[in-house]
């Protein structure tokens, strides 16, 4: 039996109780759907971070179809680059090849000599 007919049947059982009511409710977690934020186009192409899998990307970004633009979610740096850039959370990081900015929201240890910049683009206040 797979799990679809195992949760649609234990939400029409009338004799299933709380407890496997809620775990069926968790054994699927729905994914998030990301839009571009420059253009809110849901046309995006997610880049996932990793060694191992199609691509060997240091970085996190999307790919907007339709504005073109790339998006960094998050941004691998050194040890020696953290310490000449002074990254921290809540600074500015610009992205210079795409003329962009982001806001560092978290900044993780993420070995030795890695360190992970989460990002969120930033559009500039108008006045």
């Amino acid at each position: 039996m797979d799990r679809t007919h195992t949760a649609a049947t234990l939400f029409s059982d009338t004799h299933a109780t709380s407890t496997e009511l809620k775990v069926t409710e968790r054994a699927d977690p729905q994914p998030t759907a990301r839009t571009c934020p420059w253009c809110d186009s849901p046309n995006v192409q997610l880049v996932p971070r990793g060694y191992a899998g199609l691509t060997d990307e240091r970085d996190q970004f999307l790919i907007c179809e339709s504005c073109k633009r790339t998006t960094f979610e998050i941004v691998a740096k050194s040890s020696r680059e953290m310490r000449m850039g002074r990254y921290k959370a809540g600074d500015i990081y610009q992205d210079r090849a795409q003329n962009t900015r982001y806001k560092i929201s978290r900044v993780l240890r993420s070995g030795s000599n890695e360190f992970l910049l989460y990002l969120k683009p930033w559009k500039e206040q108008t006045a």
